[in-house]
């Protein structure tokens, strides 16, 4: 299954570049950039964010989807075209602190990560496709939606991570 394959591999396009960082690798960017770490607890905040969405949504019956057209236009673009458009602006409850500590937001990650998996592996495919949580963005989405959206995100920002770690070691 193409869920389960993604989700996967979050932990390793987001974590497997970061082992071994120095303290300064974790915390410096250009002016106006996010550092790695911010860029991590983003990502951390994002995968914890949903997948407790999903948890107080596990017994709702009888949702529907909400979306605008716009809405479902661009959920069908950056999901089927696999790519995040540039300057979009994360959502507040997903900024990042100021420095954020990397093993705490490490370990949230990889609990967001574990907690949806989870819903992939316990719930059927039908109930996955039957509850929704919001997109900012898109709209409402289901499991195999959000999935795919935060394999999208995380391969976009692990983009991120390892211009911000060549532009570190270039200082």
């Amino acid at each position: 299954m193409k869920v389960t394959r993604q989700l996967a591999r979050l932990e390793s396009l987001v974590l497997n570049p970061l082992r071994g960082l120095s303290d300064d690798e974790w915390h410096r960017a250009p002016k106006g950039k996010w550092t790695v770490a911010q860029i991590v607890e983003h990502l951390s905040i994002s995968v914890d964010l949903v997948a407790g969405l999903f948890e107080k949504r596990a017994n709702k019956k009888g949702m529907r989807r909400r979306a605008t057209p716009v809405q479902g236009l661009l959920r069908h673009l950056i999901l089927g075209l696999e790519t995040i458009p540039p300057g979009l602006r994360a959502p507040e409850a997903a900024r990042p602190s100021e420095k954020p500590d990397p093993e705490l937001m490490l370990a949230q990650f990889r609990m967001g990560v574990e907690r949806l998996k989870a819903f992939v592996e316990q719930w059927p495919e039908e109930r996955q496709l039957q509850v929704f949580v919001r997109h900012p963005l898109l709209g409402d989405l289901n499991l195999p939606e959000w999935v795919r959206f935060h394999y999208l995100h995380n391969r976009h920002h692990a983009r991120q991570m390892e211009d911000r770690l060549e532009w570190a070691r270039k200082q």
